[in-house]
């Protein structure tokens, strides 16, 4: 469990407690973490801050005195730090080891990294965590205000930050062999294969996990009771009241919280690849080559091809016993075009638009999409022409031939706009329903 502290958050373990400073200490001169073995503390005192002023906990025995900021609590600090000494530390899930990551993008592509975080947890516990502001690949370096707006990063925040790169480099070497957990790990570990690409970086070789895919799966098993599957939703339920969401590191940490949390929901100890074997999945894959998703063992994909870089797991059966469609059919073109409705909201983002889509768009078919957008009076377009006044992109491995075109078009001067797949399931309403 952590605490959060003036600039910092408190984790204890069995054997010490944890500090780990945030972006902003550490610019301080505050090191990463600041570790106190429990033998060296020989008692707690508290001062509980007030509206105007901070509080503190002293680790008598030791130098160290944790600041608490109005609104913070201090005494949980100390119950915490005092259990773990009774030894009522809770031991978390043993053998529950994996780093949890999470990427934000600075414009509609993907791979436009601006943001990573990274949370090491050990028998389901956080011991580590590391954040990077960093300029975006060169291929994608703008930011678009609706991204700004979601997370709060502008170009200026970036300005003197490192260049993808580099912290691309870092974060393999914190993720070294652990199993990489994300909530919606497809979309993340896409990023960075697309990012790593642009830049010409190595393409590390890593299992993945996916939170949101074992949230699905516990509620579709009545082991966890929620109203939507967001990342702030699930992890509430797992005992994250509140966090900084779109803080990179931040939404990393309430990913490894999930996947302990639901863990020990289930009653399932180990390593991270058993517990997603017991519950019937097949841990997914980034390598140089392409992103496999965490699917259901009982949906194989026949080739990667058929699945390409951008699948995202969906269950295979809901409740209604709806089968999920094979995977190829969430990137083939539909037959039938709908007709766009002439009774739509004229002041809706898709009305009159002439739209166009690219990529993989799973679990949602293309035919499912084509509906929604006629629906609020969206053009369909199969292909990029003259007319196409907005092309949405799904995830893939690489620039589609569409995606290329749509460009040729824009940098000759026609009104293209590039939307991402979550900004189209967004406008349609479609953020978190179920495909079937």
């Amino acid at each position: 469990m952590s605490v959060k502290a003036h600039g910092a958050h408190v984790d204890v373990t069995a054997t010490s407690v944890e500090i780990h400073h945030s972006v902003l200490s550490l610019s301080l001169g505050k090191p990463a973490t600041t570790s106190v073995p429990l033998a060296d503390i020989r008692d707690l005192s508290v001062r509980e801050p007030t509206a105007t002023a901070q509080g503190w906990v002293a680790l008598e025995g030791t130098a160290v005195t944790i600041p608490v900021d109005p609104h913070q609590d201090a005494e949980a600090i100390r119950a915490l730090i005092a259990a773990a000494q009774s030894g009522e530390h809770d031991p978390g899930v043993p053998g529950l080891d994996f780093t949890a990551v999470d990427v934000e993008t600075a414009n509609w592509h993907w791979g436009s990294i601006c943001q990573v975080g990274a949370v090491r947890f050990r028998d389901g516990r956080e011991t580590e965590s590391r954040t990077w502001l960093c300029q975006p690949p060169a291929s994608w370096p703008d930011f678009d205000e609706v991204n700004i707006s979601i997370h709060g990063i502008t170009a200026a925040d970036v300005a003197d930050a490192a260049p993808f790169a580099t912290v691309a480099a870092e974060l393999v070497d914190f993720v070294g062999d652990d199993v990489f957990v994300a909530h919606n790990a497809q979309f993340d570990s896409s990023a960075l294969h697309s990012a790593l690409q642009a830049t010409s970086s190595d393409v590390p070789e890593w299992q993945l996990a996916c939170s949101l895919a074992l949230a699905r799966y516990c509620s579709d098993r009545g082991v966890l009771d929620v109203a939507n599957h967001k990342l702030p939703t699930v992890a509430a339920a797992c005992g994250l009241d509140s966090f900084s969401h779109h803080d990179a590191c931040a939404d990393a940490r309430a990913a490894g919280i999930i996947v302990a949390g639901l863990a020990q929901k289930l009653g399932l100890t180990g390593g991270i690849a058993g517990l997603f074997d017991e519950c019937g999945f097949r841990l997914g894959s980034l390598s140089p080559e392409q992103v496999m998703p965490v699917l259901q063992d009982n949906v194989a994909p026949t080739s990667a091809a058929d699945l390409g870089a951008g699948t995202d797991f969906r269950s295979q059966t809901r409740e209604s016993g709806a089968r999920r469609p094979a995977p190829w059919k969430t990137v083939a073109t539909p037959e039938t075009i709908p007709e766009p409705n002439p009774d739509a909201d004229p002041q809706g983002p898709l009305f009159g638009q002439h739209v166009t889509l690219t990529g993989d768009f799973e679990p949602f078919d293309k035919g499912q999409l084509w509906s929604a957008i006629a629906e609020r009076g969206g053009v369909i377009g199969k292909n990029v022409t003259k007319k196409t006044t907005l092309l949405v992109v799904g995830t893939w491995a690489k620039k589609t031939s569409k995606e290329k075109r749509a460009e040729e078009l824009r940098d000759k001067g026609q009104d293209i706009t590039f939307w991402s797949a979550n900004e189209l399931l967004d406008a349609v309403g479609l953020s978190d329903q179920p495909p079937f």
